[in-house]
């Protein structure tokens, strides 16, 4: 064989269908593969965004139970506060406003 019939033969390969149609098959499957990897990789972030989102909804909740718990023991602070004797020495010890709260039951009981 020389060098015409093996360069023959090759091009009639390559030309009749076999090799042409074998090359464009690798690249669309190449394509294909990268595509698939990608399409794995968009639902891998996905799931990790809404497991994230999902943690951080939690988180707000908390905070948000935290922040009435503190705020419901600013009220009864307040209240205690309010409430507290100014009379330490003495047995009659009343609220200093005594006053005000007598006023405020007689205009709630009205």
């Amino acid at each position: 064989m020389d060098v015409a019939t093996l360069l023959t033969t090759l091009l009639t390969t390559l030309l009749s269908g076999g090799g042409v149609a074998g090359f464009m098959q690798y690249k669309q499957n190449k394509k294909a593969k990268e595509l698939e990897n990608d399409k794995a990789a968009s639902e891998q972030w996905r799931a990790l965004y809404e497991e994230q989102m999902k943690t951080a909804q939690a988180l707000r909740e908390k905070l948000h139970e935290a922040r009435a718990l503190l705020e419901e023991e600013k009220r009864q602070t307040l209240m205690c506060r309010f409430y507290v004797c100014e009379k330490l020495d003495c047995t009659d010890r009343e609220p200093p406003h005594a006053e005000i709260m007598k006023e405020f039951k007689q205009v709630f009981e009205k």
